[in-house]
């Protein structure tokens, strides 16, 4: 929540570029899911835009989210949210459990 928070001055988990995916039957495990920053990223192949620039950009075009891997991209809408790291500070390490996100670079 604090993503969209961050971007958009609104909580909506729909437009938040995390989502966390809950296995509560097997391993009781809760796991985030978004942007891996991929090195080559396949959701920007095939594009004349600067890709520097895109990665960048919180809100994206749905059709990106279809180029991705895994799955990592949240989908409103004509809308794919796009993990930017909040411009190098990510909100939600600062308010998750401790250790439950981390950036290693």
């Amino acid at each position: 929540m604090v993503c969209s928070l961050y971007h958009l001055g609104l909580i909506n988990i729909e437009r938040s570029a995390i989502r966390i995916q809950k296995d509560d039957l097997e391993t009781s495990l809760n796991t985030p899911v978004l942007c891996r920053q991929c090195k080559e990223m396949k959701c920007l192949q095939g594009e004349e835009e600067m890709k520097d620039s895109e990665k960048k950009k919180f809100i994206w075009g749905r059709i990106r989210a279809e180029y991705c891997p895994f799955n990592a991209l949240s989908v409103l809408g004509g809308n794919a949210y796009h993990c930017d790291l909040c411009g190098g500070k990510p909100q939600c390490i600062k308010v998750c459990t401790p250790n439950a996100i981390t950036v290693i670079k």
